[in-house]
């Protein structure tokens, strides 16, 4: 277990390099965009590559005994190491490459051991960073921030996220099917991260997803711990790391779905 004070410095190692960052990604918003296919409905652009390297070159000059997990390949980047930082240099690609305002950095500190320490989830168009380390509380720009109060399914309102296959994608409509009409709304953001970061402060009450990646998970499994939430599998078990793709159930704690896809 990190001390105290090595948890706050990777806290703020994450917290810088998210806004330095999303402070790029704002620069390239509005220019021409390079935009690449990675495989069916995945797509990255330059930006994407950019903001990665951004992330990963400030890392490795703090800690460069650390490992990294991240969204685009990068052969020279190293796997293994005390801690092992899981990056998503934009979570919400499409909707970037759309210029729809809605997506996120996010990263995460993560022991040798799969223990999330210290993450960041930054939205630079709101400039809001959401960050949050063990035994710290979660802070939305400094600030202490919880989950919401809510405590009615008729109340809730619930998040989700497409899934690019087929079969998927029609378990995300038998959920709808089962729980829509139950409670208050149901939004989609296309961002799982943010999505998440938002359960943490309050503005939605539980979140879906069939199936994600470490990097849209590990940084706001923290901020939603921290915030007095919940995360878990689709079973209703506690989420813990991976580094293997997994679906999740977010809540507030006071009520939680479940779900079998």
């Amino acid at each position: 277990m990190k001390t105290d004070i090595e948890l706050m410095g990777l806290l703020e190692l994450a917290r810088e390099t998210a806004v330095s960052a999303g402070n790029l990604i704002r620069q390239k918003w509005s220019q021409p965009k390079e935009i690449k296919s990675k495989g069916f409905r995945d797509v990255v652009t330059d930006t994407d590559i950019a903001a990665q390297k951004l992330i990963t070159d400030a890392i490795q000059i703090k800690f460069p005994a650390h490992g990294f997990l991240t969204e685009e390949d990068d052969s020279d980047l190293p796997t293994d190491g005390p801690v092992i930082w899981v990056i998503d240099p934009v979570d919400g690609t499409t909707n970037f490459s759309r210029e729809i305002p809605t997506f996120c950095i996010s990263i995460a500190a993560v022991s040798a051991e799969n223990e999330v320490l210290a993450g960041a989830i930054y939205d630079p168009m709101r400039d809001e960073l959401f960050s949050a380390a063990l035994g710290q509380g979660a802070t939305l720009n400094g600030q202490p921030v919880h989950v919401s109060s809510i405590d009615e399914l008729g109340d809730a309102v619930i998040a989700l996220d497409w899934s690019r296959s087929a079969d998927l994608r029609q378990s995300v409509l038998d959920v709808l099917d089962q729980f829509a009409h139950q409670v208050n709304t149901v939004r989609a953001f296309g961002s799982a991260a943010l999505a998440l970061a938002w359960v943490g402060v309050g503005r939605v009450d539980g979140y879906v997803n069939f199936q994600l990646k470490p990097w849209d998970l590990a940084a706001a499994s923290v901020i939603i711990s921290e915030a007095g939430g919940k995360l878990s599998d689709l079973a209703g078990q506690q989420w813990g790391y991976s580094p293997n793709a997994s679906g999740c159930v977010a809540g507030n704690g006071r009520f939680h779905l479940t779900f079998n896809n």
